[in-house]
């Protein structure tokens, strides 16, 4: 075993996965001229195989959702976010 395994009290409660939340953006402009970023759709996507892939799956149920067949047809930008869960 190693010695991040021993330390790490995620391992040894169960198997511990990375889900990833991609959150769809556009970018706006405030009534003040200030602009800002408005999300328009968040998807998670559980145990893919890296980040490239939950992007990709979570485009692709972008554009089923929205009745698009791109979905830079309703974001202009995405950002992906990491997180840890503990599978029992």
């Amino acid at each position: 075993m190693s010695v991040a395994a021993i330390s790490d009290p995620l391992t040894m409660r169960g198997r511990v996965m990375a889900d990833y939340r991609v959150l769809f953006f556009n970018n706006l402009v405030n009534s003040y001229g200030k602009p800002f970023k408005c999300l328009q759709r968040a998807i998670t996507v559980s145990s893919p195989k890296d980040a490239g892939e939950a992007s990709e799956k979570a485009k692709r149920e972008f554009e089923r959702l929205e009745g698009v067949p791109n979905w830079k047809c309703h974001a202009q930008f995405l950002e992906v976010e990491s997180r840890d869960i503990v599978r029992e």
